[in-house]
This record gives C-alpha cells, structure tokens and sequence, in this order.
C-alpha cells in the first residue's frame, strides 16, 4: 500500500432546504462581499432567490456573474478576476453543476496567483493561496464538490485543451447538497452525472493488480449502488431518496476515499476530455463510450481486477476460463449503458475516425505526458486504437 494522508477539509451540507444556510455559514469565514457564480439558467431563480435573500440576511453584500452556455475556459476566468480585483469580492459561491464549480475554483485561484493556466496545471507549480470557494450543488456526478481539482479550458491558445488545475488550494470551504434540486433535471443530465461518478471510480478501481480487498468493495459496492439507482430514477425521476443515493455516491466517487493508499489512472477521463471539449457533448455520455473501449482494449493486463468486476458488480456466472468472464462481465456492462439510455460508440455523439489523431495528441497534451494514464501509460497508437474500437 502507498504511504498517504488524507484530509478533506470540506464541510458538507446536505438536505431539504439546506442552500438557505449559505449565508450563515459564508458569514462564519468572516467574508463580507460575495461572488455568485451560475450559468444564468432560468431553472436558478427560485433557488437564486433563497441565496441571495440567505447572504442578505446575514448582512454580507451580494454580487453576481451570470454566463449563459458557460464553460470553465481561462478567458471567462480572466473576466471572473478582473471583477473580483474591480468589486474587492472575498468569498465566491458557485451555484450549479460542475462547469459552473470549476469555473468558480478557477476564478478564486488566479484572483490571487499570477499568471497563466498552463502555469499551474498537472502539478507544475502549486500555491496554497485561493479565496475562500464554496458551492451549491445541483447536479450530481463531477464530484467537484469533494475534489481538489478543477477541469479548465484554455481557449487563449488552438487548440482548445481542457487541462486539469491540481490544487489542495481550491477546495470548497463548504459544499450544499440538496438532492430535491435534481429532481427536475433531464434525464439526459442525470444519467450522464452517475456515469461520471462511476468512471470516477473506475479510475482508481482498475489500478494494477493492487490486492487491496478493502479498496476494492468499497468501489465494488458504489457502483452496484450508483447502477441500481440508475434504473430506479428512470422509473421515478422525483423520488428524493433516490436522487440522495446519486448525491452522497457522486460525492464519495471524487473523494479518494475508495482510493487510499492506491494508484490512479485517469486514461478514460484524459482520452474523453479532447472530444468533449470538441463535440461538445455531456461529459458523462463521452465517458460511456471511451470507457467500454477503453475496458476492451486493456482487461487482460489486470485481469484478476475485470473478473471480480464481472462477478462481484456485473453479477455474471463464472465461464470455462477467466478471460471469457471477464469478456462477460464486459457486455454485460455494455447491456446495462444500453439499457439506461447512454451512448456506446462514437458514430452516436458525432465523432468521425478521422479525428481520431488529433484527438489521440491533444489527449497526450491534457495528460502532459507521451502516455496517456498512470497505470495504463497508453502510447498514441494504442489511445487511437481504443477509439477504433470505440468507433
């Protein structure tokens, strides 16, 4: 097992009514002058309505960036920093979903630390100095609510990387969680959201052969979790309690909780994030089709980890060799993304094979490796031939 330590200084807020308490405890850090952050979308305003009342009341001042169709991209972050040098802000609230997290982490970062995103991304220079970011939750999935990581684009340069920003700095101070806000999400959305989680524990899941039992069915039993509440909310979208177990799973998926002591990959995430950003699809959808491929192409290098995954959470019946479990477990997997709604192929989200280069590079460039992935250390050919399979 690797040495580690593990802290998680995020208080978590979770329940009905619970976005009224932003105020009291935004109020607690001592802050006095505070940054919304959303996407401008009109499902907010009631929600909206409830924060700034909230931060009102408890006599701080409340100021707002609304960006219809946001992306976390620098230049919206350079837009976030001038006005929060402009306003004398001290503390940002994100209100929304991971784009709007992350585009808030982005901005209480480089309010306070010069210069570019490149800078700072995968590790390449670290600072302890953020304003004070926190968030209201209203879907599930990203687990940027839990992270010290924000997905960013920089759109200053062609082409188009969506980089990871590593930073304990911009954890949330604290995270509201209300599962009633995701009742009335499009299923599209919330289908894609429990996805992501699960490939967020794939990640640290398919680690090599580990031997670390606990760590395992900690994973194991989260995404038998996350698969079964998928089936109940297509059958009943407003059932709180099943928009709860998305909730609380989505958060531990992020938390490397289910990871301690063990390595991580990210392959799946850093092959998605260049057609995403591209294609401009539901993170969560594109992650359904690389990871399938992704599974395809490298279960035999831990294939004691894809059989317990074939029998343990696929619930398939032994086969007369390990592989052809494996392989098992694999269409099972695949009969359930179908089953669920969520795409297999990249013909069905618009990628054509002859992007599969460029996109396979710009991976290496988000990675910030010749290798895609820790564990996987996957090579330009083989990531282009993962979305050959894909295909």
């Amino acid at each position: 097992m690797i040495d580690f330590s593990f802290c998680v200084p995020t208080c978590f807020i979770l329940g009905k009514g619970s976005p009224s308490r932003a105020g009291s405890e935004i109020a607690k850090r001592g802050a006095t002058r505070v940054l919304i952050v959303d996407d401008g979308g009109s499902y907010l305003s009631s929600l909206l309505d409830t924060v700034r009342e909230s931060i009102r009341d408890a006599g701080l001042t409340v100021l707002e960036m609304h960006e219809k169709a946001i992306k976390p991209s620098f230049s919206f972050i350079s837009k976030g920093v001038e006005f929060c040098h402009t306003n004398n802000v001290d503390f940002i609230l994100a209100v929304g979903g991971g784009t709007v997290m992350d585009s808030a982490k982005g901005i209480a970062f480089f309010s306070v630390n010069e210069g570019d995103l490149t800078d700072y991304v995968s590790y390449r220079k670290e600072s302890s100095r953020c304003l004070p970011v926190a968030c209201i939750v209203t879907l599930s999935g990203t687990g940027s609510e839990v992270s010290a990581t924000a997905m960013l684009i920089d759109d200053l340069h062609e082409p188009n990387i969506k980089y990871p920003l590593f930073q304990e700095s911009i954890r949330f101070v604290f995270s509201i969680m209300d599962p009633s806000l995701t009742c009335s999400l499009p299923m599209g959305h919330t289908l894609a959201g429990a996805f992501d989680a699960i490939t967020h524990i794939f990640e640290r899941y398919f680690n090599g052969p580990s031997g670390y039992d606990l760590q395992d069915r900690m994973c194991e039993g989260v995404i038998s979790s996350i698969m079964a509440n998928m089936k109940k909310v297509i059958e009943d979208p407003e059932n709180y309690e099943t928009r709860a177990q998305l909730q609380i799973a989505s958060t531990l998926a992020n938390s490397t909780l289910l990871g301690l002591g063990c390595d991580s990959d990210w392959a799946v995430h850093y092959m998605e994030n260049p057609i995403t950003t591209e294609t401009h699809q539901l993170h969560g959808s594109t992650l359904a089709v690389i990871a399938l491929a992704w599974m395809r192409y490298c279960y035999d290098r831990d294939l004691p980890k894809a059989v317990n995954f074939a029998l343990r959470v696929m619930q398939v019946l032994p086969r007369e060799n390990n592989r052809k479990t494996a392989l098992a477990g694999i269409d099972a997997f695949e009969a359930f993304l179908r089953e669920v709604g969520l795409p297999t192929r990249l013909s069905e989200i618009g990628l054509a094979s002859d992007r599969f280069e460029e996109m396979a590079r710009r991976a290496q460039v988000t990675a910030g490796h010749q290798y895609v992935g820790n564990i996987s250390r996957l090579s330009l050919d083989e990531v282009q031939a993962i979305y050959k399979i894909a295909e």
